[in-house]
Order: C-alpha cells, then sequence, then structure tokens
C-alpha cells in the first residue's frame, strides 16, 4: 500500500511542476503558447488574466525590455502557495530562458515575483531590496 501511494505522489508532483508558458506582444492582443498557435479567444483563469495584465502594464524594467526584444518569450510559473493567518498567496515566477550559443547552459532569468491573494484577488509585487509585498493597481 504504501508503494502505490509513493508511486501517486511522484506522478502528482511531476503534473504539478507542468509551467505555463505564454508570450505576449505589445502591438497584439493574441497570446501565443509555445507552439506559436494563436489561442486569444482560450479561457484562461483568474491568475493567468492578472499576470497578463500586470506583464502588459508593468513599469519593471527587465519586463519591459523583455516585451520589446520579440524573441524572448515570457513565461510565469505557479511557485509555491502560501498560506498566511488570514489569506492564501498564490506565488509566481515571472521571467524567460536564455541559452548559451549552441543550445546550452538552458537556465531561468528572473524578471519578477508575484503574490495574488486567493480570496480578495489582490495582486501584489515582491520588493526584494525591502522585503515586502507592494500591492499592484492598474
Amino acid at each position: 500500500m504504501q508503494k502505490i501511494m509513493l508511486i501517486m505522489v511522484m506522478i502528482l508532483v511531476t503534473l504539478s511542476c507542468k509551467p505555463t508558458g505564454k508570450k505576449i506582444s505589445d502591438n497584439k492582443e493574441s497570446i501565443l503558447t509555445k507552439s506559436g498557435v494563436n489561442q486569444s479567444n482560450k479561457n484562461y483563469n483568474w491568475c493567468d488574466k492578472l499576470i497578463l495584465n500586470y506583464i502588459k502594464k508593468s513599469d519593471n524594467k527587465l519586463i519591459k525590455s523583455s516585451r520589446k526584444d520579440t524573441s524572448i518569450r515570457i513565461e510565469w510559473m505557479l511557485d509555491r502557495v502560501e498560506n498566511s493567518d488570514t489569506s492564501k498567496y498564490f506565488i509566481f515566477h515571472i521571467g524567460h530562458n536564455v541559452v548559451d550559443k549552441g543550445d546550452i547552459n538552458l537556465r531561468v532569468v528572473t524578471d519578477d515575483w508575484v503574490y495574488i491573494d486567493s480570496l480578495s484577488r489582490k495582486f501584489y509585487v515582491y520588493d526584494l531590496p525591502h522585503d515586502s509585498l507592494i500591492e499592484w493597481k492598474k
């Protein structure tokens, strides 16, 4: 019985680690998946919509430069869920992939960390130097 439970847990962990890579473009309202298929009519969940809105309107210099370079695919991934006394926060990593010449040394560059309050659906940007959350309103 323990072996079956261990296998089930490993399968769930593997499935939950799947990133949701999406690309946005300043001059188009379309959302592109990794395959490049236009998915503008697809229904995204409310977290994805908040993140897309943030990426489109962000003042973050790294995100702005990633938006301008059409060869860069901005992606986000749910990093973890953090419970506090008053709420549950979804913590997302926003960034893009970088690879050296010859397709070696693939790595992810972090552009920003964002927190989304699951109860109030408020959007927060993590301020690293001050180790605090700043509510983002736009």
